[in-house]
C-alpha cells in the first residue's frame, strides 16, 4: 500500500509540475509572434574609409565611418524589398529585436509578414567601432535625462501632451527593472551633429548600394541622414517609414513647461530637414532662399507655430516617387510639432501620408513606439500602410 501511495504521489507531482511548466511557458510567450523560420542570417559592415592617424607616423591610418549591419531573411519571403531599421539616439539597433520587458519587437513582426530585415548600428554606436581620434569625444545621457526625454514624460510635464503618456511597460523611472534594461542599452554617441549626420548619410548610402532597393525605417535622430541618403539614391528607396523620425522643421524647439510650453531653439536644420544640403528645384543655397514665414497663430493651443517656406515653394524633386509615411505618437515630444514637418514635406512635393496615432484610436504612446505595450498594434498600422502604398504591382516591376 505504501508503495502504491508513493507511486500516486509521484504521478500527481509530475502532473502538477507539467501543468505548472505549461502555464509558465504560455505566460512567457503570451502576445509573442511565435516560431519563425529563418532562411539566412548574418552581418557585415558598410561604409568607412582609411584616414590619416594622428600618431604622426608615416602610412599610419585608421578606418572610420563604418557601420555594423545585421540581417534576417525569412524562409517564406513574400516581399521583394527589405526593411532597413535604423535607431536614433541613443541605443544600437537592439530595440528592433525585443523590448526591455522581454516581448518580441518589430523585427520579429515584419519577419513574420514575409519581409527581410536589415538593422544598422549608427556609426560609432553599438557594434560600429568608436574611433575617437576621428569622431571626437563621446557624449552620453544620464539616467535622469533618459527618464525625462524618452520615457517618463508625464512625470516632468514639459509639453502639453506629456500627461497623456500611458503605454510604457512600467513606471518608467530609474530603479524599475524595465527602465534599467532600457538604460543599459544607452550608448554614448558622436557629439558633433554635422559629423554624425554626414557619416551616417554615407554609411546608409553604402548599405543601399550593397543591398539594392529597400524600404528605410529610421527613428528619431537617424531621420536626417536617411533624408540625405534617399536624396542621393532615390532609385533605391521604395518607401520611407518616418515613424517618430525627426521632429521640428528648421528651428529646434525647447520645452519649458506651462504656461508658455515652447521656446525657439537654434536654427539646426538649414534645409528644413537636415544640416547638410538637399537637392531642391529651384536650388536653395542657404536658409534665406526659403523666405521663411511663421504662422501668426498655432493650429491649436497645444502645438507650436510652424515655420514654412514661401510660395512658390522649393521642391524636393528626388522624393516625388517615394511613398512616405510620417507617423506621430499622441504623447511624444514630437506631438507638438509633427504637423509642421508634414506641412513642409507636402509643400516640398513629397508624397506623404501623415498619421497621428491618436486620430485612429491608438492613444498614450511616447517616442519609443517599438518598445511600448501596444508595439504590435502600431506595427500592424505600418504593415497596412505598406500593403496599400507599396503595391504588388510596383513590386512586380521592381
Amino acid at each position: 500500500m505504501r508503495t502504491a501511495s508513493l507511486f500516486l504521489q509521484l504521478v500527481f507531482s509530475c502532473l502538477f509540475a507539467t501543468a505548472a511548466c505549461f502555464f509558465a511557458a504560455s505566460t512567457a510567450h503570451a502576445g509573442e509572434i511565435g516560431p519563425l523560420t529563418i532562411a539566412k542570417t548574418g552581418h557585415f559592415f558598410v561604409g568607412g574609409k582609411y584616414v590619416e592617424s594622428k600618431s604622426g607616423k608615416k602610412d599610419d591610418k585608421v578606418l572610420a565611418g563604418q557601420s555594423y549591419v545585421e540581417y534576417y531573411i525569412p524562409a517564406q519571403r513574400t516581399h521583394p524589398w527589405p526593411i532597413v531599421f535604423i535607431e536614433g539616439c541613443c541605443p544600437s539597433g537592439a530595440p528592433y529585436m525585443g523590448t526591455p520587458d522581454g516581448r518580441d519587437g518589430w523585427g520579429q513582426y515584419f519577419l513574420s509578414k514575409g519581409y527581410a530585415i536589415y538593422i544598422m548600428d549608427q556609426v560609432g554606436r553599438g557594434r560600429s567601432p568608436y574611433v575617437e581620434e576621428v569622431y571626437g569625444k563621446m557624449k552620453g545621457r544620464s539616467p535622469k535625462e533618459i527618464e525625462r526625454d524618452f520615457i517618463a514624460y508625464e512625470k516632468y510635464n514639459l509639453y502639453p501632451q506629456a500627461k497623456l503618456h500611458t503605454q510604457w511597460p512600467g513606471p518608467g523611472t530609474v530603479g524599475d527593472p524595465v527602465f534599467d534594461q532600457f538604460m543599459a542599452s544607452m550608448i554614448p554617441a558622436i557629439n558633433d551633429s554635422d559629423l554624425r549626420e554626414t557619416l551616417n548619410r554615407d554609411a546608409t548610402i553604402a548599405l543601399l548600394d550593397r543591398i539594392g532597393p529597400s524600404i528605410i525605417a529610421p527613428h528619431s535622430q537617424s531621420a536626417a541622414p536617411v533624408w540625405l541618403a534617399a536624396d542621393a539614391r532615390p532609385q533605391l528607396v521604395k518607401a520611407l517609414l518616418m515613424v517618430e523620425a525627426g521632429s521640428s522643421t528648421f528651428y529646434d524647439v525647447k520645452f519649458v513647461g506651462a504656461p508658455e510650453w515652447f521656446k525657439d531653439g537654434e536654427l539646426g536644420k538649414f534645409n528644413g530637414l537636415t544640416r547638410a544640403p538637399l537637392t531642391f528645384d529651384p536650388p536653395a543655397k542657404s536658409v534665406e532662399d526659403f523666405g521663411l514665414v511663421r504662422q501668426e497663430k498655432a493650429d491649436s493651443p497645444d502645438v507650436i507655430r510652424c515655420w514654412q517656406q514661401k510660395e512658390p515653394a522649393h521642391k524636393l524633386t528626388n522624393f516625388k516617387n517615394i511613398p512616405t509615411l510620417q507617423m506621430s505618437a499622441e504623447a511624444s515630444f514630437g506631438a507638438p510639432m509633427a504637423h509642421c514637418n508634414a506641412a513642409y514635406l507636402k509643400s516640398a512635393g513629397v508624397p506623404i501620408d501623415f498619421i497621428r496615432l491618436a486620430d485612429i484610436g491608438i492613444k498614450g504612446n511616447g517616442h519609443f513606439l517599438m518598445l511600448e505595450k501596444n508595439n504590435m498594434e502600431i506595427a500592424a498600422v505600418i504593415a497596412d500602410w505598406l500593403n496599400k502604398r507599396v503595391t504588388p504591382a510596383e513590386a512586380a516591376g521592381k
